[in-house]
């Protein structure tokens, strides 16, 4: 019951049983104690050293084979459970200033977790991401924000590669200018389905400049112009399926694009 008592105060097994041993001796050699331990000499020597480190266990005078070791007197450990007692306390305390910093790190699957890029290789590199999708790629985009030499060729071959692995997306389309004549050089594919979204059914969306994009569990916001380019991936179940519902919404009420014939 005392060897129970002692290792739920934290000694180890062994060292309770030593404890107990020269509790019950009195001052004793190494040979003594472990023969009435049961364990070798060298585990005892090492024992022997730790009780001393806490403050239970002295070593007395004697030669190198006679030296003896003795217990201290019983109160000293009740000193050594307030010592435990006190260093918890302490690491309590410090780990209620850590838990802040452990919180920020923790990643479940309700909390969105969000990358940032910024420049042509920051919108580009985050964006081709999508081309791992494992289903339907959704979109709302402004053709506008495109435009530019720095980011059309790479347009196009992004929509090649996606076309090859025949990943299959839906797009909104800002009925605007730009769009209108955007489309009339546009070669349909089979698994890009493009509809019209108007001033009048989206208000205030016309000068987005940018694109909405929802695939798998992750949100892509990329907005190409100059001279704020950027792009963010939000990675949030739930944000992603609110943000499908209402793709669905619009879409139902949306124009389907028709295509010039050639």
């Amino acid at each position: 019951m005392l060897h129970t008592a002692l290792r739920s105060y934290g000694l180890e097994e062994n060292e309770a049983c030593v404890y107990l041993t020269l509790l019950e001796l009195g001052p004793a050699t190494v040979t003594e104690i472990t023969k009435k331990a049961q364990i070798t000499r060298t585990l005892g020597y090492s024992i022997l050293e730790r009780l001393g480190l806490l403050g239970l266990v002295t070593r007395t005078s004697g030669s190198e084979m006679k030296r003896k070791y003795t217990a201290e007197h019983p109160r000293s450990f009740l000193q050594y459970v307030k010592n435990k007692k006190n260093q918890w306390e302490r690491n309590v305390a410090s780990a209620e200033q850590l838990l802040p910093d452990l919180v920020a790190l923790y990643k479940d699957n309700e909390k969105p977790v969000i990358r940032y890029q910024e420049g042509v290789q920051g919108v580009t590199r985050l964006y081709e991401e999508s081309l791992q999708a494992t289903g339907e790629i959704i979109s709302v985009t402004d053709v506008e924000c495109w435009q530019d030499p720095e980011l059309w060729d790479w347009a196009r071959s992004y929509n090649r590669n996606r076309n090859k692995l025949k990943i299959k997306e839906r797009i909104l389309l800002l009925d605007t200018p730009q769009g209108r004549e955007w489309i009339r050089t546009y070669r349909p594919s089979p698994y890009t389905v493009y509809r019209w979204v108007t001033k009048d059914q989206a208000k205030g969306l016309m000068q987005f400049g940018g694109e909405l994009t929802v695939y798998d569990n992750n949100v892509v916001i990329a907005l190409p112009q100059r001279p704020n380019r950027m792009t963010a991936i939000i990675e949030s179940s739930v944000l992603a399926n609110i943000l499908r519902a209402l793709f669905e919404i619009v879409w139902d009420v949306a124009t389907p694009v028709s295509y010039k014939k050639r």
